[in-house]
């Protein structure tokens, strides 16, 4: 049975035995200064939010959940495309049946 773990590549988890890392897109963004960045992702709406996740992650405040909205810059090596980002906050419900005794 493969481990299920974090890919040391594109660090997202998965089997690796079967894992098999998304294509590089970059992003460019104030905060990481004038250069390009790599990040992993399928298409180019689907590294916009990859960038978005790791900015709202990594800056500590979660500002895009807060409403605020970011500007990426988002290539493929030879297109680029640019794209606001944002975030919503999530509330998860449950419920578990209580047992009547």
């Amino acid at each position: 049975m493969s481990d299920f773990a974090l890919c040391p590549t594109c660090r997202k988890y998965d089997f690796l035995e079967k894992h098999r890392c998304e294509p590089i897109f970059y992003f460019k963004h104030e905060s990481w200064g004038d250069e390009f960045q790599p990040i992993h992702a399928s298409d180019f709406e689907d590294a916009a939010v990859e960038f978005a996740r790791k900015y709202n992650e990594g800056n500590g405040d979660y500002s895009l959940m807060n409403g605020d909205t970011e500007e990426v810059v988002i290539s493929d090596g030879k297109t680029e495309k640019t794209f606001i980002v944002r975030a919503e906050q999530a509330i998860d419900y449950y419920a578990d049946e209580k047992e009547i005794k």
